[in-house]
Order: C-alpha cells, then sequence, then structure tokens
C-alpha cells in the first residue's frame, strides 16, 4: 500500500470563522460578567439570555466541552481562572471579527473593547441581523501577512517575559516580513518593540504582562484562521 502524502486541512470557511466568533462573544461575555456583584441581578439575566440565543442559533452543537461547563455552570460560580480566560477571549474575537471584515484592527498592545466588537457581529440580535447572514473573510494572503507578524511580536513578548534582555526587534522584522516594518500598529524604540512611549525592556512589568494575554489569544485565533485546525479550538497551538 503506497503512503499518501499528509495535507494540512483547509482553513475555515467564512461560515465556520462567523459561528466560532458568535461563540466566543458569548463565552466571553459570561467570563466578564460572572464577577458583576454590583449588577448581579442583571448580570445574570444577561447571561442566560446570551446561553438562550446561542442555542437558539443551533450554535449549541459546536461549543468546546470547556465552552459548555462555562455556559453551564450557575451564574456567580465559575472559578477564578475559568472566569479570566474566558473573558480574555475577547481578544481572540477580535481577530475573528477582523478577519469577517466587521472591525479594524486595534493597536497590538491595546486590549480590545469587547462589547464593541460582539455588537457589530450582531450579539444578541436575530439570526437575519448577524454576521451569520452575510459572511465574507479578507484574502488567505492579508490573513497569513498578520499571522507572520503577531507569531513574531508573540515571540518577542515570550522571550522577555523568561529572559528581560535587550533585543534588536527591527532586525528581526525586516527578515520575517520586509519592508515597512511598523504595520498593524507596531511603534519601535531603540529598534526594539514600543509600549507606552519606551521600548519593551523599559515597560512596567504589569504592562507587558498584559500584552502577553492579548497577543497569545490574538496569535492562537489568528493560527486557527490559517488552518492550524482543531476540531478544539483550544488546541490549537501557540509555539514561538
Amino acid at each position: 500500500m503506497e503512503d499518501t502524502e499528509y495535507q494540512e486541512p483547509p482553513p475555515p470557511s467564512a461560515s465556520t470563522v462567523a459561528r466560532r466568533a458568535l461563540i466566543l462573544a458569548t463565552v466571553s461575555c459570561r467570563g466578564f460578567i460572572d464577577n458583576d456583584k454590583a449588577n448581579a441581578s442583571g448580570a445574570s439575566s444577561l447571561a442566560k439570555k446570551a446561553k438562550d440565543w446561542l442555542f437558539a442559533l443551533g450554535l449549541d452543537e459546536e461549543l468546546s466541552d470547556w465552552e459548555r461547563k462555562i455556559l453551564s455552570t450557575e451564574f456567580g460560580q465559575l472559578q477564578e481562572r475559568d472566569r479570566i480566560n474566558a473573558s480574555w477571549l475577547a481578544e481572540g474575537l477580535v481577530i475573528l471579527a477582523w478577519a469577517l471584515r466587521r472591525v479594524s484592527l486595534p493597536a497590538f498592545d491595546v486590549q480590545c473593547d469587547p462589547s464593541a466588537t460582539a455588537n457589530v457581529l450582531g450579539f444578541l440580535q436575530p439570526e437575519s441581523e448577524t454576521v451569520l447572514a452575510k459572511t465574507s473573510l479578507r484574502p488567505l494572503a492579508e490573513l497569513n501577512e498578520y499571522n507572520e507578524f503577531i507569531l513574531n511580536v508573540h515571540w518577542r513578548i515570550r522571550d522577555f517575559s523568561l529572559n528581560h534582555r535587550t533585543f534588536d526587534f527591527e532586525s528581526l522584522a525586516k527578515k520575517a516580513w520586509g519592508e515597512p516594518v511598523l504595520r498593524f500598529g507596531l511603534k519601535l524604540s531603540e529598534k526594539d518593540i514600543q509600549i507606552g512611549g519606551q521600548p519593551l525592556s523599559k515597560a512596567p512589568e504589569n504592562i507587558w504582562r498584559g500584552l502577553t494575554s492579548i497577543t497569545q489569544e490574538r496569535h492562537r485565533a489568528s493560527n486557527w484562521l490559517i488552518g492550524y485546525a482543531s476540531e478544539d479550538f483550544y488546541e490549537v497551538t501557540t509555539d514561538t
């Protein structure tokens, strides 16, 4: 029997991306509101409304085991780690929304507006008013271009978190994607990634640690978009 050459699965279709985006919007919403003690009644009502809406769209069939656990847990009872992880999904969501041509990319070092992102996708609206009704993806070449960018930015931030060293990121970027180096909101200072007007190596810890989470979620979503296929979105790797 002849060996057949392995072929990577194709990138997800526009329809698949739209469905996953609405799932992420619902799960991240639950993460954000689960600890809202000041408005517990309203937040609890919103959690139920969001879950019922997602199920009415038939998207419950595409939930991962972890997502199903998040949405089925009694309101206010999420484990802290699950709540935090769910809320950070908004950073992956904004990449899917961008890929679906619904938003512009936020700067790489700025957290997205989760409510605004979900709303432009039709969160809590009838199906005819959601992104499911009209889907269109950016060209794969553009998605690959962003993937090259976020891969290298993620590598630099992860490397700094481990080694706390200065680095000539400008030269790396020129080798990785050529000119212009400054794209997708990138700024440089002393040849390194600039955050808050200074190079990464001089940024306060709370700033670069937050950026680590932003880039990891965006990197995962980007990898998934270009074909790092897996039945479970959360098994998509973010190796650097």
